[in-house]
Formats: structure tokens, C-alpha cells, sequence
């Protein structure tokens, strides 16, 4: 397990044998019954063991040979959680159609948004490729069942007067799967999440 010492899965019900690949190759698996990435990531909190936390998608669309970037403000010191950022490193999926032009716009929208409410200068709040010292995981009062759980955990560690930063990541093409996201099913939860967090 190149870059960490410890790999948590979680399953929510997947009929892929995920959980069992995962547990084969040496990782500790939570099965949460399914129910969304932000329950799954509340869920996996009380089984963290290490002092960073890094949070990575299941679909390879993240490189691991990028955590020690995005670990390395947080064990310098200069900062608490640190977001990869799209924006900086370019995406091989957020392009080419109406979709995804309207879920770069939408998530382009919140980060302004929330630049804008507390003074910050970040490229993107919605990947979900980033680190964060487990300690403030912890703490952090998180809601959202859904995807809405990166603004989310972006804004409580604004508001617990923490320091955040961001590094470039890539984002490449998924190996396995598709979104979950529609931007007409789901863009009204992240509009009242943002509204709910621009208080």
C-alpha cells in the first residue's frame, strides 16, 4: 500500500464483490447498506486510525501517487485539510457534453460562492479527492447523506476557523462505473445545501 499505512473501504450493498477484492488485498472494509457518499464517509469516521485522513474515489478517477502532494501542507504544518483541485490539474471527464458543461458550471458557481462568503481564493469545492487531519474529520459537524458532503466539509472547517488549502490533481477518466450525478435530479439539493451553508 504505496503512500499509506492503512486502507478503508466503504461498501454500501455493491454486488461486484468489491468489499471482498478490497478485504483480499489488504484493506479494511465498512459495509454502511448504501445511502450515499456522505453517509458513507460519516459512517467511516469512527474507523480511522491514522492522523491524516485521505479521501479518494472508488472509481480511479484519482491518482494515488498524488496523496503525498495532498499531504504535504497538512504534515508541514500550513494547513488542516487540503482539496485537490481540477481546476489546477485539468479533468479528463468534466467535458465534452451538456452535462458535464453544467455540473463544471454549477460546481465552478458554489466555489465562488463560498470564496465570496468567507474569504477565501479556491478553485474547486467539489472534488472529492483530499486530505484532512482525522482530528478535525472528527469534529466537524457533517450533515449531508449525498455529494453535497465536499462543500459541506469545505465550509465547517472554514467556520472552525481552520486552515485550508488546495493542490492540482488530475481527474482521469473513470475505469469503472458513471455518475451518479444529474445535474436536473440533484442540483436543487446542492443549491439549498449551499444556501444552508452561506448562514
Amino acid at each position: 500500500m504505496a503512500h499509506v499505512d492503512d486502507v478503508l473501504v466503504t461498501d454500501g450493498s455493491s454486488t461486484d464483490d468489491t468489499a471482498e477484492k478490497a478485504a483480499a488485498a489488504g484493506a479494511r472494509v465498512v459495509r454502511d447498506g448504501g445511502g450515499g457518499k456522505g453517509r458513507a464517509i460519516r459512517n467511516a469516521i469512527p474507523y480511522l486510525v491514522g492522523e491524516v485522513t485521505v479521501l479518494m474515489d472508488a472509481d480511479c478517477s484519482h491518482d494515488p501517487d498524488d496523496i503525498p502532494k495532498l499531504g504535504a501542507p497538512i504534515l508541514e504544518g500550513r494547513a488542516d485539510h487540503v482539496s485537490g483541485s481540477r481546476l489546477l490539474g485539468g479533468s479528463s471527464e468534466l467535458h465534452g457534453g451538456f452535462d458535464e458543461w453544467a455540473r463544471l458550471a454549477g460546481s465552478s458557481f458554489i466555489t465562488a460562492c463560498i470564496n465570496w462568503r468567507y474569504g477565501v481564493r479556491l478553485s474547486d469545492s467539489q472534488n472529492g479527492f483530499r486530505a484532512i487531519r482525522t482530528e478535525l474529520l472528527r469534529s466537524l459537524p457533517l450533515r449531508a447523506r449525498h455529494t453535497t458532503i465536499e462543500q459541506e466539509m469545505i465550509v465547517a472547517t472554514l467556520r472552525a476557523g481552520r486552515k485550508l488549502d488546495e493542490v492540482p490533481t488530475h481527474e482521469y477518466a473513470r475505469k469503472a462505473g458513471s455518475s451518479h450525478i444529474s445535474v436536473w435530479r440533484d442540483g436543487p439539493s446542492y443549491v439549498l445545501s449551499l444556501l444552508r451553508l452561506m448562514l
